[in-house]
């Protein structure tokens, strides 16, 4: 049992499993490692890689540091119509009152449900806003891209959250709660939910906050390098066959 963060481990703990346990291992007898995200190891790689390979910021002509990132995919966003509404109020005021773009690589259920679920008027607004910047879902490269270089995230997806961490970014999440509290007891990360001023006042603490930290709670980046050790080395001690 590989945990990612230090949270997991302590989970895993009061479950019952024991972190101390020595190989030979087996379903009574699990082995239980705090190791890191191999997400945080794949972002480090191909973070590198994205700055080479995707000219995102150039094709919509905004700058590193200048923009914010907003993703919205669940479905109690979408399908929600006041929820959706007021996620867009926010982000439209946002772009308007700061100056400053808000990049919506558009999910395709976020697009589906826009004109069924947000009103005439708003949808008005955001089509006709120089700031709002809508485009079709982005690569892996681009949207690894546009993590890296934004100001700001604002997103209900788990992974993009994380990610926003990993590239020393705050997020504003969009959801009720989050399972990476990590972030949110950092100050790295503040929950508005789909509430208008919530998301708002988040934004505006962030933009008025001089230093966030970003402790290494996920880990190294070696995260992999250190599983496969564990792998070779508990096979080492195994009577059955070898890796």
């Amino acid at each position: 049992m590989f945990t990612p963060t230090r949270a997991g481990l302590n989970n895993l703990i009061r479950e019952g499993f024991k972190p101390h346990n020595k190989p030979p291992y087996t379903t009574d007898n699990p082995g239980v490692f705090h190791c890191g995200d191999v997400m945080y190891d794949n972002s480090l790689y191909f973070g590198e890689l994205a700055e080479k390979r995707s000219d995102i910021l150039k094709r919509l002509n905004i700058i590193s540091g200048g923009f914010v990132l907003a993703t919205i995919h669940r479905d109690n966003n979408t399908d929600n119509p006041e929820r959706l509404s007021a996620i867009f109020e926010a982000f439209i005021q946002i772009a308007g009152d700061k100056e400053i773009d808000v990049v919506l690589p558009l999910h395709p259920r976020t697009s589906k449900m826009m004109k069924q679920n947000i009103s005439g008027e708003l949808y008005d607004k955001i089509e006709n806003s120089s700031f709002f910047k809508i485009i079709p879902p982005a690569s892996f490269f681009d949207i690894t891209a546009l993590e890296r270089n934004c100001k700001i995230v604002m997103t209900d997806s788990g992974g993009v959250q994380k990610e926003a961490y990993f590239f020393k970014k705050p997020v504003v999440i969009l959801r009720p709660e989050t399972e990476w509290v990590e972030i949110v007891e950092n100050g790295t990360g503040l929950i508005a939910d789909a509430d208008t001023e919530k998301i708002i006042e988040a934004y505006n603490y962030f933009e008025g906050v001089e230093t966030l930290n970003f402790p290494p709670v996920f880990g190294d980046g070696k995260a992999a390098e250190f599983i496969c050790g564990e792998i070779v080395k508990a096979s080492e001690t195994s009577s059955g066959p070898r890796l």
